[in-house]
């Protein structure tokens, strides 16, 4: 579209955020380039006074200068994404607080004082704070998405054998998931209770879950998939009062692995409304990848927070319904968000949604997920009250 204007016919703006805040920012001198030609430009954003301890990205864009036909004035037209520095590795805050369990079997309970979380068979249960418990589903393995069109790929045409696609063996195994051994490790900093599961279609899955004096669970899962898969991380429930999403990340429309290079990495806050898209035939669609961080609260504040590991972005979303309850719904008027349940799934990676190419809509195949190598998931959790 392009191919015959130079550079200078647009506007050349900088901005530098700490963490999703602008910190500094601009807009280049007029310079010329035409099309097809490189050249080398300086950005004149000052790297000593940022913060070296924290995540900072420069965004650089093209605007028009004028509304011209199909654009309006100051439109972005182009734009690239630098991160100039990454965050350092979090210190372990220190607590005076104490924690002690109680393991009956593979039943574990953490008590720090005013909060309490209970392992059951692998998964967190309950984690109790002030007599309520805020979890309204277990944090437990997740393994199935609501099957794409691209995922059922050809059985789209032979409705009676779609039933048969592959990747509804995700859903038993997340339901097969179970400890076959506990051992709780204890220390004056923590408690971390380990299980060896098993799991139908895994090898060696094991998950972790260390609980701080704080309050705080880092939530850790590996293991080996015997069979393509769709995804693998955690879900868990909270009321439905908490719908107010905020992250940081890249957005702030849905974005996979094969599709989020044109979504910017920033801090953006939507409703869970808002957050949610649905295509006719309801299927998996409103994941964000590349996460920082995110937030799931109440209008007063009150929710969640959950944090990716410093250097290993992860995928979520947050929704009035299970990945099993989309699956049944078969058309957009069908989807019931009246489970009183706000839905959260965190995965460290999920199958590409391909869609790009003509004919047979293939994952291409760098965006695949690979049977018979290592998978694994953590975050940190924190309940906020």
């Amino acid at each position: 579209r392009f191919l015959f204007t130079d550079v200078s016919s647009f506007k050349c703006k900088w901005v530098i955020e700490c963490e999703g805040e602008a910190v500094q920012s601009g807009e280049m001198d007029k310079f010329g380039l035409v099309p097809l030609q490189e050249e080398y430009i300086d950005i004149p954003y000052d790297f000593s006074k940022l913060d070296s301890e924290k995540e900072n990205v420069l965004t650089i864009s093209f605007h028009t200068k004028k509304k011209t036909l199909g654009f309006k004035s100051n439109a972005e037209i182009a734009y690239d994404q630098f991160i100039l520095t990454s965050p350092s590795k979090p210190k372990l805050e220190e607590c005076d607080k104490k924690l002690e369990f109680i393991q009956n079997k593979n039943t574990v309970t953490v008590n720090g004082g005013d909060f309490s979380v209970k392992i059951e068979n692998g998964v967190i249960t309950e984690y109790e704070k002030d007599g309520e418990n805020l979890l309204k589903a277990p944090i437990a393995p997740n393994y199935f998405r609501a099957l794409t069109d691209n995922d059922i790929d050809v059985l789209n045409f032979a409705p009676p054998l779609i039933a048969f696609c592959p990747y509804y063996k995700w859903i038993k195994a997340t339901e097969s998931v179970k400890t076959l051994k506990t051992v709780v490790e204890k220390t004056d900093s923590f408690v971390k209770v380990k299980a060896a599961l098993s799991v139908t279609g895994m090898d060696k899955p094991y998950a972790s879950y260390t609980v701080y004096p704080d309050g705080r669970i880092s939530v850790y899962h590996s293991a080996v998939p015997k069979a393509v898969p769709v995804r693998f991380g955690f879900t868990f429930g909270m009321d439905k009062s908490c719908n107010n999403i905020t992250w940081y990340g890249r957005g702030e429309a849905p974005c996979y692995t094969d599709r989020k290079s044109g979504y910017k990495i920033g801090k953006y806050s939507l409703s869970a409304d808002a957050f949610e898209y649905n295509y006719m035939r309801p299927q998996e669609s409103s994941t964000r990848s590349d996460v920082r961080y995110f937030t799931l609260t109440d209008k007063k504040g009150r929710g969640v927070r959950v944090t990716a590991p410093y250097d290993k972005p992860f995928m979520f979303s947050a929704l009035p319904y299970t990945p099993f309850m989309l699956e049944e719904f078969e058309h957009i008027s069908d989807i019931k968000r009246d489970s009183g349940v706000m839905t959260v799934t965190v995965d460290s990676t999920q199958q590409g949604v391909g869609g790009d190419m003509p004919g047979q809509a293939y994952v291409r195949d760098k965006y695949k997920l690979k049977k018979g190598e290592k998978l694994s998931v953590s975050f940190l959790l924190e309940f906020i009250k």
